[in-house]
Parts: structure tokens; C-alpha cells; sequence
């Protein structure tokens, strides 16, 4: 079974768990009870599940975040113009990861955590090819 390491913005480790291969990153991080903000329950409308993945990063994603993320950067989100980007609720687990959540819960800004996700990802997934710079040392 895969290992999930998650870090927080120093890379210390704050948690570690194995899940199922092909769970969803968003839904494992949520039953292993870590500290990230889902607000759109995991359909990829939102972009408050963002995580960044250091180690293990995915070599696919789906055709929505790449969208999605176009959108955002073309717009001048450029925080999304990044290799090792992705919103968890986007994501299978098939390898080890070590990954940080970009938003995690402020009673400030957030009512809630999120809403429950599902075992899937949604909306229905097209698996589309992604790159990863040599140069950038995460693969």
C-alpha cells in the first residue's frame, strides 16, 4: 500500500498513513484527519484542496485541473503555474507521496472545513499526460 507523508510549509512531517492504491488524495487526507479546507466537497469547482507534492508527484492528471488551471494562470493565478500543483480532490494515490496542504482551516475566513467528498474522483475523470521538469527533482 502506498505511504502518504504529509509536511507542513518547513517539510516537517505532521502525518503518516498508507492508504488503499487509487484511493483519492482529497478523501484519504480527509479520514486520516488532516488539517485541509475542501470547500466545494471535492468536484474540482474550488480551488481550497490545492496541495503542492514534493515527492511522487502523479504523471497524469485530469483533463478539469489542466482547465481549471489554465484558467486561473491566464487570469494571473500564477501560484497554479507549477509542476508539483494539484488539487487533491484530482488525485489517485498509486505511489508513496510526500505532499502540504496550501490551505488549512482560519475560523477567520472559513464557516467549515468543507463538505464530505466521495470515493471518486468528479467530476468524471480524462486522464491526460503531465509533465514533470527534469530539472525540478519531484518525480
Amino acid at each position: 500500500m502506498p505511504k502518504v507523508t504529509v509536511v507542513d510549509f518547513m517539510g516537517d512531517v505532521q502525518k503518516e498513513f498508507e492508504v488503499e492504491k487509487g484511493t483519492k488524495l482529497l478523501k484519504a487526507l480527509i479520514d486520516n484527519e488532516v488539517d485541509i479546507v475542501h470547500t466545494c466537497g471535492g468536484k474540482a469547482k474550488c480551488t481550497t484542496c490545492r496541495v503542492t507534492i514534493h515527492k511522487g508527484v502523479p504523471t497524469k492528471e485530469t483533463q478539469r485541473q489542466r482547465e481549471f488551471f489554465e484558467k486561473l494562470i491566464e487570469s494571473g493565478r500564477i501560484e497554479f503555474d507549477h509542476p508539483a500543483v494539484f488539487l487533491s480532490c484530482q488525485v489517485v494515490v498509486e505511489n508513496d507521496m510526500t505532499v502540504s496542504a496550501s490551505e488549512t482551516f482560519n475560523k477567520v475566513i472559513h464557516d467549515s472545513i468543507g463538505k464530505d467528498t466521495t470515493d471518486e474522483v468528479t467530476p468524471e475523470p480524462v486522464w491526460v499526460d503531465h509533465e514533470v521538469p527534469d530539472w525540478w527533482g519531484i518525480k
